[in-house]
């Protein structure tokens, strides 16, 4: 990557007029704040009526006067900020990711297609589907990939037998996720797991693991014996254990235990034909700058620049070439200086 001053010398003008648009965007949302007088006023009034015992009118008034607070944040506050966000990918960050990475395509407002993320089988159903931060090129040796930020997640409405009905959200992925090809076809799904059940239950949860856990992921649980280290930290599912010896060299081992530190989370990965897919849990949102602050400033060009090494470097460590790199042993990797 090229150093950071080389970069914000190349982006300057573009910076420039972004910083231009943001004092303009901060007066905009000043002048859209001074709305929240209204529901200041309703709210006093509605504890005026408290204190004259008029509970009717108060509380109409307090609704009111929450109603009209959201709908001011929502409607009148909120806009300008998302406006300023996306011109600012689309301009200025766009601008930095193409003095750091000439060859890599970046759209900020697409995502991953879900087709994409139910072939990895990592995941169940779900019913929304959205995302951000779309990036797409190729390695120096010719892996392509894509990742992009999402937000999966699963409704489910239910009806009691009186005919309640009920509708429960839940989470099904956020985080970064990743598709890389891979050099060696896998002609039967692999897929490499946090091993939370053995952590948490002992030997319980091997026996859960070996057993139940292998019956819902439809293949047989494989040994990393001789990683004992990576053995701790995942548990790795196959149906041809020659296989994934041979696709899970002790290079790519290395790299997968180093991310799950490096990142400080559990990563899912899975292999399937001739493509990897990764999924990075994370509530952060990247690449999202701060309003408050001057993108002139440093800080800001950092976290970013920070935030795209990190990303690529999922990229970089995961696309190995076995022949082009020497057997390394497994290391502890807590004190890698890019834990989050």
């Amino acid at each position: 990557m090229k150093k950071l001053n080389d970069i914000r010398r190349q982006i300057a003008p573009c910076l420039q007029k972004i910083e231009k648009e943001r004092q303009n965007t901060l007066e905009n949302i000043s002048k859209a704040k001074q709305l929240y007088i209204l529901p200041v006023l309703l709210l006093l009034i509605a504890i005026a009526s408290l204190f004259l015992e008029v509970l009717p009118l108060a509380v109409i008034l307090l609704f009111c006067a929450i109603g009209s607070f959201g709908i001011i944040a929502v409607f009148k506050v909120a806009p300008y900020q998302t406006n300023y966000v996306l011109n600012f990918k689309e301009e200025a960050f766009s601008t930095f990711i193409e003095a750091l990475y000439p060859t890599i395509y970046y759209a900020p407002g697409n995502y991953l297609p879900s087709c994409l993320f139910d072939r990895s089988e990592l995941f169940g159903s779900h019913t929304t589907y959205k995302g951000e931060d779309y990036f797409e090129g190729k390695t120096k040796n010719g892996h392509s990939f894509k990742f992009s930020e999402l937000e999966v997640s699963n409704v489910v409405t239910t009806t009691d037998f009186e005919g309640n009905t009920k509708t429960e959200t839940t989470t099904v992925f956020t985080g970064l996720f990743f598709v890389l090809s891979v050099p060696n076809r896998v002609d039967s799904r692999i897929q490499v797991l946090p091993d939370t059940a053995e952590n948490t239950f002992g030997a319980f949860g091997k026996f859960f693991q070996e057993n139940v856990g292998a019956l819902f992921q439809r293949s047989a649980m494989v040994y990393m014996k001789d990683h004992p280290e990576f053995e701790k930290e995942f548990v790795v599912y196959g149906k041809d254990e020659e296989e994934v010896y041979r696709i899970l060299s002790p290079n790519l081992l290395q790299a997968i235990y180093d991310l799950r530190y490096k990142w400080n989370i559990r990563l899912s990965i899975s292999f399937i034909g001739k493509e990897m897919y990764i999924a990075m849990p994370t509530k952060k949102n990247f690449f999202k700058p701060n309003i408050e602050h001057s993108v002139l400033e440093d800080k800001l060009l950092r976290e970013l620049y920070d935030e795209l090494a990190l990303c690529f470097s999922v990229v970089e460590d995961l696309c190995i070439e076995p022949k082009l790199h020497k057997n390394r042993t497994l290391l502890n990797s807590k004190e890698n200086p890019f834990l989050l």
